[in-house]
This record gives C-alpha cells, sequence and structure tokens, in this order.
C-alpha cells in the first residue's frame, strides 16, 4: 500500500501513522488503558511485555553470586524521590548501564538539544505524582510510520540500583523508560546490544541518516558544516573507527573509548590570543570516562579565557561524561560523524545562513514510500553480479516529468561515481554533470531493510538499489533479465553494506526509471521499506512493477508412432470395459517412459486426469491418454533443459523460466506461491512437483478464459491466478 504526502502539512484529519494518530503498538490505546486503571485504583502491569526474563533477552543471573538477582521495581521503590522529569531534560539525563547500546542512547542525548522532536518522542505532560497509574507512553518511527509503545514503569534493577539506562541524579526515569519502550518494540533489552547509532537517530525523528568520513574534510570546513547541521535541527554523533574486535572498548591516551559512539550536541568558538579557536560538545552516554586533552575540562587552556566567555558556554569542569574538544584535534582523533538531517535540505550544505540562528532557506519535498519482500527462490534475486536472478528483484517505477525549480545551485555530489559491487566506475566528467544539473530533477532515494533485530542479534544482510533508465517503449513493461544484461545503471546506492539503511541523492534527466532493491547474495529472506524525496516542481509516481501473467500454449509435439504403439498396447492389456484407463493404469503407462527417479505417483495422475475434460470422471480416453503422454515426454524435456545445475529438483528462478518456455508468463508472486503450493515451501521442487504445478496452472488459465464476469476479468489474471492456488 503506497502512502504519498506533502512535508507541508494541511487541515485534513490526521491519517494513521502519523505523529499526530500513530499505530497503536500491540493494540494497546494509552487512554483507555489510563482510565482503566485510575478507575480500578491498580497500577498497569503490561501483559504484552512482562517483568520477566524473556523481556531482558541476557542471562539473569551471576551464577557466582545468587544474592545479585535481578529484579523488577518501580520507581518509587527504587527511590522515594522518584520524579519522571528532574527539572528540564539534558544530555545528562541518560547514562548507560550494563547493556551495550550506547548507539541508542547517543542518540537519545543528540534529541534532548531540540525540545520540538523530543516532545515528537516523548509525549510532554506524564510525571509520577498523582493520578499515578505506573503507565507510560512514547512514540518512534517506524519505516514511515508513527508508533506508539506503551510500557508499564516495572524496571530491572540489580542490588538496587537500575540494571541498565539511568539518570545521574537517580530520581529521575524519563531515560529509563524511553529505553524499555524501545526494547518492546525491537523485542528485548538484549537485542539493542549493539548497533549504529543512525538507527536510533532515524526511529526517534523519522530523518535520513548518513555518515560523514572526517578525513575528507579539513577541520574548518567540517565545523561549518556542524555548525550548519545542527542550526536546522540534525542530530549529530561521532565514533572512533576499530578494525579488530578485540579493541572496541579500550580507552585511548586522550581518555577517548574506540567504536564508542559520542553525542555532538553543541559548537561554538572562542578568543585565545587572538585566534579564534573551533570548539565541538561531546557526550559519551556513560556519564564518565571524559576526554582528557587540549580544551578539556582540565584543560589549561582554559585559564587564559575570560570568565563571562566560559559561563557563556557553559563551560563544566566535573564527570558528567560531557566535555569541549577543538576541531583540530577532533579531526586528529576521531573517524567518522554520523548525521540524521529531520529534512532533505540538511544536507544541501551549500545553503549556509549568515549565523547559527539565522531562519535556513528550505525546500518543499514530496516523499512517497513503499514496503517490499525479499522472497527466497522468488524475488530475492541477489546482486548484479547473479545475472541469471538480479532482475527477480523488487522493482519500483519512478517517474520524473518536471525538471527542478531554478535555486541556488547543489554542489554535492552524492551521486559521484563509487566503485559498485562488480567494480563499475561512473566516467561521466564532472563538468558534464554541473551543465546537465540545471535541467534535470533532483531525488534523495533511501532503502531500509526491516526486523533485523532479532533473537537477541543484529543480523544485517548486505543491501543496495540499481536505478535504471527506461526507454518509452519499455514502460509499464517488466523488465527481463534481457533488458539488466544489455543496460547499466543509470545510479546506485554504492556499494553493498551491511547496515539498516543505504542512501544516495541523485540528479536525474526527466524520464521514466526503474529502481531495483535487492541484498548482495541471492535467497536471502527479509523485508524492506524504500522512500523516495523528490524536490517541488516535479511529479512523482512510483509504484511496484508488478508483471501481469499470461499463457500461450506452445504448439504440442505430435504423439510418436512408437508412444502410439505403446498407448495402443496399454489399452489392449489393462483398459477396462469401457476402454478407458483409471489413474493407476496412467501411472503404469506414464512410468514404462520416465526416467526411475522421475517416477509419477499416483496423486500426480490423478491430478492429470482431472484436468483433462473427463466429464467428471476419473478415467481417461485414448485420445486423452495419448495426448497425456506426448505432454509429460515434453515436461520431462523441459525440466532437463532447465535444471541447470543437474540437481534432479528445479529451484523457483529455474521454474519461472521452465514455465515461460512452456508458453505460462507468471508474475512473481504467483511463483512463490507455486513454490509453497507444490514444493511444500522447500526451495527446490521434484519433477512430480513440476508437473502437478503445469497442470493446475494449466487448467486455471483455461477457467480463466472461458470466464465472462465482467468484475473477474477487471480484477485481472494474478488475482485470479493467486485465488485459486491456495485453494
Amino acid at each position: 500500500m503506497w502512502r504519498s504526502q506533502c512535508m507541508a502539512t494541511d487541515k485534513v484529519p490526521p491519517p494513521l501513522g502519523s505523529i499526530e494518530n500513530p499505530i497503536k503498538f500491540k493494540d494497546q490505546d494509552f487512554r483507555t488503558l489510563l482510565e482503566e486503571c485510575l478507575k480500578s485504583g491498580e497500577l498497569f502491569s503490561d501483559p504484552t511485555f512482562p517483568a520477566e526474563q524473556k523481556s531482558i533477552g541476557l542471562p539473569g543471573q551471576d551464577p557466582k553470586d545468587p544474592d545479585k538477582d535481578m529484579k523488577w521495581q518501580r520507581p518509587k521503590e527504587i527511590s522515594a524521590n522518584a520524579v519522571f522529569v528532574e527539572g528540564t531534560t539534558g544530555t545528562t539525563d541518560i547514562c548507560q548501564g550494563q547493556l551495550g547500546n550506547c548507539w541508542l542512547l547517543a542518540a537519545l542525548s543528540c534529541l534532548t538539544m531540540h525540545p520540538k522532536l523530543f516532545a515528537k518522542v516523548v509525549p510532554p505532560g506524564q510525571n509520577m505524582s498523582k493520578p499515578y497509574a505506573g503507565i507510560y507512553h512514547f512514540r518512534f518511527w517506524q519505516y514511515g510510520e508513527w508508533v506508539e509503545v506503551v510500557v508499564d514503569d516495572r524496571l530491572p534493577v540489580r542490588e538496587g540500583r537500575l540494571l541498565f539506562s539511568y539518570s545521574r541524579t537517580r530520581n529521575e526515569f524519563w531515560s529509563a523508560l524511553v529505553e524499555k519502550a524501545y526494547a518492546k518494540l525491537i523485542g528485548s533489552y538484549g537485542s539493542l546490544k549493539g548497533g549504529n547509532i543512525s538507527e536510533g537517530m532515524e526511529d526517534f525523528t523519522g530523518g535520513i541518516a548518513y555518515s560523514v568520513d572526517i578525513a575528507s574534510r579539513t577541520p574548518r570546513v567540517l565545523w561549518r558544516s556542524l555548525t550548519v547541521a545542527l542550526s536546522r535541527g540534525s542530530l549529530l554523533s561521532c565514533f572512533i573507527q576499530v578494525y579488530a574486535y578485540q579493541d572496541i572498548g579500550k580507552v585511548t591516551g586522550d581518555g577517548l573509548i574506540k567504536g564508542h559512539a559520542y553525542a555532538i550536541t553543541d559548537t561554538d568558538k572562542v578568543t585565545n590570543a587572538s585566534d579564534d579557536i573551533l570548539l565541538l560538545k561531546l557526550r559519551n552516554p556513560w556519564g564518565f570516562v571524559e576526554y582528557s586533552g587540549p580544551w578539556s575540562d582540565k584543560g589549561k587552556e582554559w585559564d587564559s579565557i575570560e570568565k563571562a566567555e566560559k559561563e557563556r558556554i557553559e563551560l563544566k569542569k566535573r564527570e558528567d561524561g560531557e566535555f569541549w574538544i577543538n576541531a583540530e584535534d577532533f579531526c586528529r582523533l576521531f573517524d567518522i560523524v554520523e548525521l540524521c538531517s529531520v529534512r532533505p535540505d540538511s544536507l544541501d550544505e551549500t545553503k549556509t545562513p549568515v549565523s547559527p540562528s539565522a531562519p535556513v532557506p528550505q525546500t518543499t519535498w514530496t516523499i512517497s514510500e513503499h514496503e517490499g519482500l525479499w522472497v527466497t527462490g522468488s524475488s530475492a534475486g541477489g546482486s548484479r553480479k547473479y545475472n541469471r536472478t538480479f532482475w527477480k528483484n523488487p522493482q519500483f517505477q519512478l517517474v520524473l516529468k518536471e525538471e527542478d525549480l531554478k535555486e541556488e545551485e547543489d554542489d554535492e555530489d552524492d551521486d559521484e561515481g563509487e566503485n559498485d559491487e562488480d567494480g563499475e566506475v561512473e566516467t561521466t566528467a564532472m563538468t558534464e554533470k554541473q551543465k546537465k544539473r540545471a535541467k534535470q530533477c533532483t531525488v534523495l532515494v533511501e532503502l531500509l531493510q526491516k526486523d533485523c533485530r532479532q533473537s537477541n542479534k543484529v543480523n544485517f544482510r548486505y543491501i543496495a538499489f540499481h536505478i535504471y533508465k527506461v526507454p518509452a517503449k519499455l514502460q509499464d513493461v517488466c523488465l527481463t533479465r534481457n533488458f539488466f544484461m544489455k543496460n547499466r545503471p543509470v545510479g546506485r546506492s554504492g556499494k553493498y553494506k551491511a547496515q539498516r539503511g543505504v542512501w544516495r541523492k541523485l540528479h536525474l534527466d526527466p524520464g521514466n526509471y526503474i529502481i531495483v532493491a535487492s541484498t548482495y547474495r541471492p535467497n536471502q529472506p527479509g523485508e524492506f521499506f524504500i522512500r523516495i524525496f523528490s524536490k517541488t516542481g516535479n511529479t512523482l509516481g512510483t509504484q511496484d512493477f508488478t508483471c501481469s501473467s499470461g499463457y500461450l500454449p506452445v504448439m504440442a509435439t505430435p504423439v510418436s508412432p512408437e508412444d502410439q504403439r505403446r498407448v495402443k498396447r496399454t489399452f489392449e492389456e489393462d483398459a477396462g470395459p469401457d476402454e478407458k484407463l483409471n489413474a493407476k493404469e496412467l501411472m503404469k503407462l506414464l512410468n514404462s517412459v520416465l526416467e526411475k527417479d522421475y517416477h509419477l505417483p499416483l496423486e500426480t495422475c490423478r491430478q492429470l486426469i482431472f484436468a483433462e475434460n473427463t466429464k467428471g470422471q476419473s478415467r481417461l480416453s485414448h485420445t486423452q491418454a495419448e495426448s497425456l503422454l506426448s505432454s509429460v515426454r515434453n515436461l520431462q524435456s523441459l525440466f532437463f533443459q532447465f535444471d541447470e545445475d543437474s540437481s534432479g529438483t528445479m529451484s523457483p528462478y529455474e521454474l519461472s523460466a521452465a514455465l515461460e518456455a512452456a508458453g505460462m508468463q507468471c508474475d512473481g508472486k504467483v511463483v512463490q506461491l507455486l513454490t509453497e503450493r507444490f514444493a511444500s515451501g522447500e526451495l527446490h521442487m521434484p519433477f512430480n512437483s513440476f508437473v502437478s504445478c503445469f497442470t493446475r496452472l494449466r487448467k486455471l488459465f483455461a477457467l480463466y478464459d472461458s470466464e465472462t464476469s465482467e468484475a473477474v476479468k477487471g480484477r485481472g489474471i494474478n488475482a485470479w491466478l493467486l485465488q485459486f492456488l491456495t485453494l
């Protein structure tokens, strides 16, 4: 189902999934549950995320010390002075507990710097004073929709202290409850262990997360870019890259932690001996272990700075995880900056405001979104390296009808040549692109894979997308292997990456395009979400591209004289008084010409008989038997021809090609259902199942052709096949 919307809101009832009308996770309505609890006088206990070990998803006991068993307690049981928020929310409200989820808490630290965004995730008006019912609600973005998650306030505790996220004041509990709500959304606390901060940033904002290689910018240029990004409401973080697992968590001589996510919460500059010192403020989600180099809390450089200047930038010399670092040292010590932009405009560094507080020029964007599936053996075709199956991947039609409105030049070159999975490099000269860009359409495409945090593991597939320009004569036509063998992509996300999302901003000529979303290797099942941003001035039409099914019977091979004699002999020896063959007698006839490993069982022979025009009788005439024998021989030849790996079975890809050779063009969903139905859900189909599959399809195509109902014809052949293949 498509969802298209404009970034600007109209005065209409809020659609389901919007921030004003979020999806109710687990069908739990906060207001209804709150009123029930207040009426009954009982505190809320969430049955969908119980206070049990399965909600933790991690070992719950220390075998060396059973007295350290974990308990679940409510805030008032942990601290008599428990409050939801103490004073105002801030970065130091969040400290990491005994869970490796610094990526999530760093994102949450960034969020506290943006009150409007924070209020989307943490609805205002929640507290722990009367009327108190032990129930809270939070909102998270999930693949195009906002979802409201309700939780009770029972939190995991060990030795009287919160096991996971906690506030520095120890009396404040909003951050621990946000963490619990997110753990419920994902599956368990254990599912939060290890991750990329971009995930948290996107789920807190609905924005677009991306990475910047710090080495690609000079300190001054990077500082300027981050200052602009913060002024536009972007969330920022950074980390030191590690290349060996054992290095994760190691503390450097400067007090920085390798492989650990830090939030970037502010930028500023101070004057020192007439020189401008460019500074960045960072925060360690642990709430302790700070940078100890120049311009840190303990740095002597602050001694020469006037008191008023230190007060202006709120310098606090205490161990709270927050510290300043100058731009030069930041670029020397850190490797990657991750940003999350709430709007695509935030990715345009050219439109820089005069100062961080100045208004930012903005463009209106149109969004189109879709959910899709990679299905093993059907629509999980793998990368272009696997050219036999790549074309089976989900295809989306992108129509760009108008070039961008004239505005300031965008110098970002996100679509510049990057090595593809098979070593391709774009060769178009930069000067040519700059000349063409004025007459092009700007689009931003993002592909996100779903549900990769399951069973307390992170299991990201390597994903990417490719964009192909489609000539007018192939518009609205299912693109086959032949098209992809002859055409190269005009845009792509870059190398396949094992992360939740990949994106790319592109400048394309007006025209028709196909977006192909894929995993690197074939047969890697999963769900995905794709969204496309287009500047106003473009008319964007995007749709799931479904191939229509059809059947053009291939001319039957005449029955050979040898088979005519074989059928005659069978009828003379085995036919009954009515001179017809039953299923057992047909099985004997067919198996006499088939190789032993390809013999047909009795049930398949029954299906063959009932697919013929026998007027309800389970017996075949002489002519029908001859025709079936010839047909089964042809099917065996097709099976041998398309069983390319000689496995004695047929994969869904081979099945699709074999059916096409037999005159049957089948949509990917139809092939998927055929595999589920006739191969019992297995990846490979034996010969007898292939015969049953072909027989059933041929009968359904014939019935559809004879159908006179306009309503049936209006729904199309695909709907007909999908309906009756399940019976």
